[in-house]
């Protein structure tokens, strides 16, 4: 029997958790059974690295308006060239634009990822009912509505009102042996300046609202009061950038931060800090919280989204609530000031993504859900 090609379609082609997702997904497919294929709004990161796996791309201009009757044209041209078994799409636009494609190029199975809520996006109160209506409106054309996390799966039930038999939880997970240092940490740390007493802390997350880094600077002054040796790392990119800067220097701290820009070594950079902190206002199931896990760091994070799921409070690091510096500034000190129990944390960490948040639990339960949906498809079950 030949593979079974599955095509996903990608919110955006730069890099973030869902372009993630996708590549962590196209490395570990089984090539026997599922052949996989990826739609891109437009050229960017990750269609170079789809490539370098041999992944086959699709470019199709869904990044613009949430109604474009050219782009839904041109993805159905492209379902009904490539003529998938199974589609699955990311993110809200593309969620909505691949349903209704899916179903007029008539694919087998239809599939959409939530990575996080819709309540959360970062965008005007206006253009938020509207996609939300747009996704209770299309929701029934999906076979299934896959969540990245519990909190997201309830969330798609209380709050978008979805049918719970039609959505299923499939965490994410990682490759923890794969995201690993290349570098030691005195060497890292000298490239970023730092001297043998400083005690870098830091966050990996692209720079923008979601991520909460605002809260992070701002919890700064009350670390360094008590540990005047932290350095804080701040590793990625994004539209809030200059914005950070200026807050760093306004609070007073920026001598004390380190901006690295998106980089391709984070696994090192992660590596050398001592402290890794995840301040977002939302999530789904953060990849970066993973891989810090795995690299044995103790973390604090927020009780947004998946968070708590992954982060047991007090055992494998430190949760807090969203936007509460104070608090936040504590749970790193708590970190910093105990180095024993830091270690035990990050010990205890790594074990559990390893243990319950491995790459391979997060594929096998695709591809089960991928087995099934063509079974019953197979046999006229809807």
């Amino acid at each position: 029997m030949s593979a079974a090609r599955v095509l996903h379609v990608a919110e955006s082609a730069g890099w973030a958790g869902g372009e993630a997702y996708l590549l962590k997904l196209a490395a570990a497919l089984d090539p026997a059974r599922f052949r996989l294929e990826v739609v891109v709004p437009e050229p960017g990161p990750l269609v170079a690295r789809l490539g370098a796996l041999g992944v086959a791309t699709h470019e199709v201009a869904l990044a613009g308006r949430l109604v474009s009757p050219a782009a839904l044209g041109a993805l159905v041209r492209v379902l009904r060239a490539r003529a998938p078994a199974i589609v699955q799409s990311h993110g809200a636009r593309s969620n909505v634009y691949t349903r209704l494609a899916a179903r007029l190029a008539r694919v087998p199975v239809v599939l959409s990822t939530v990575h996080n809520s819709l309540f959360d996006y970062e965008v005007s109160p206006l253009r938020r009912r509207l996609y939300v209506a747009a996704e209770r409106w299309t929701s029934g054309l999906a076979d299934r509505v896959v969540a990245v996390s519990d909190a997201v799966a309830r969330d798609l039930v209380q709050r978008y009102g979805l049918p719970p038999a039609r959505v299923v939880t499939v965490k994410n997970g990682i490759d923890a042996d794969a995201f690993a240092a290349a570098r030691p940490p005195a060497a890292v740390r000298a490239e970023l300046g730092l001297g043998p007493g400083d005690r870098p802390i830091g966050v990996a997350a692209r720079m923008t609202e979601q991520k909460g880094h605002a809260h992070l600077l701002d919890a700064l002054p009350a670390v360094l009061a008590r540990v005047p040796a932290v350095v804080c790392v701040l590793i990625g990119d994004g539209p809030l950038r200059a914005r950070l800067e200026a807050r760093a220097r306004a609070l007073g701290v920026a001598a004390r931060c380190r901006f690295t820009g998106a980089r391709a070594d984070v696994a090192d950079l992660v590596a050398a800090l001592e402290v890794v902190v995840l301040p977002s206002r939302s999530e789904g199931l953060p990849f970066a919280l993973l891989e810090a896990m795995a690299l044995g760091k103790p973390v604090v994070a927020t009780t947004v989204g998946g968070c708590p799921e992954v982060v047991e409070d007090g055992r494998t690091g430190w949760l807090v609530p969203p936007g509460d510096a104070p608090a936040l500034a504590g749970a790193v000190l708590r970190l910093l000031e105990d180095a024993p129990a830091a270690r035990a944390m990050g010990a205890r960490g790594a074990a559990r993504v390893r243990a319950e948040f491995s790459l391979a639990r997060m594929v096998d339960a695709l591809q089960t859900l991928y087995a099934a949906l063509l079974g019953a498809r197979a046999r006229g079950v809807h």
